[in-house]
């Protein structure tokens, strides 16, 4: 039997990398204004099931098919947190959010198009896909974090570190304030 904490941070990586590019379609759609080229929701045109892959739709289309694998990812996240890792509650609260998120995405995908990309619900959308790959991005590093080498995870945790020295350097004017030791008499 394979490690089971080492394929769920496999997946929460996938799921991880499904959104940054399901976000980038995302952009696409936008810059391109394709944002109407299919619709209706969730297929195109209405009973189109197999999308268009060229044109404006085709660009419409990507961002959905990038969408539907996301959440295919995130649903065997939330279901493989659920049965293996309920040692480890915060990757479990994760999953489960994770899996909320994306379907308030779905939800909000629908709106987006069924209100003609009002401006508000658009921003919903992005504010609300900028908070899933938060919360995926967090779950890929506490997930992975036994697997990454220590000299990474020591770097990391020195680099958050402020030095007394450089901080005095920085704020002469609190150096005064500050009780430090007197040099002796002779």
């Amino acid at each position: 039997m394979p490690d089971r904490h080492r394929l769920f941070g496999v997946l929460a990586a996938l799921a991880f990398g499904a959104c940054y590019v399901t976000v980038l379609l995302g952009g696409n759609v936008m810059a391109s204004g394709s944002g109407l080229a299919c619709p209706s929701w969730p297929t195109c045109f209405g009973t189109q099931v197999v999308p268009p892959v060229t044109g404006a739709a085709g660009v419409e289309s990507m961002h959905r098919v990038g969408a539907l694998g996301l959440s295919l990812l995130v649903l065997a996240l939330t279901v493989t947190a659920i049965l293996w890792e309920r040692r480890r509650p915060a990757l479990l609260r994760l999953s489960i959010a994770c899996g909320v998120t994306v379907v308030l995405q779905a939800v909000l995908g629908a709106i987006v198009v069924e209100t003609g990309l009002a401006v508000g619900v658009v921003l919903l959308h992005f504010a609300v896909a900028t908070v899933l790959f938060l919360l995926l991005l967090v779950l890929v590093l506490i997930a992975n974090l036994r697997y990454l080498p220590r000299r990474w995870t020591r770097w990391a945790l020195e680099a958050g570190e402020e030095r007394p020295e450089e901080r005095l350097a920085r704020a002469p004017e609190f150096r005064s304030r500050l009780p430090l030791p007197q040099p002796a008499e002779s």
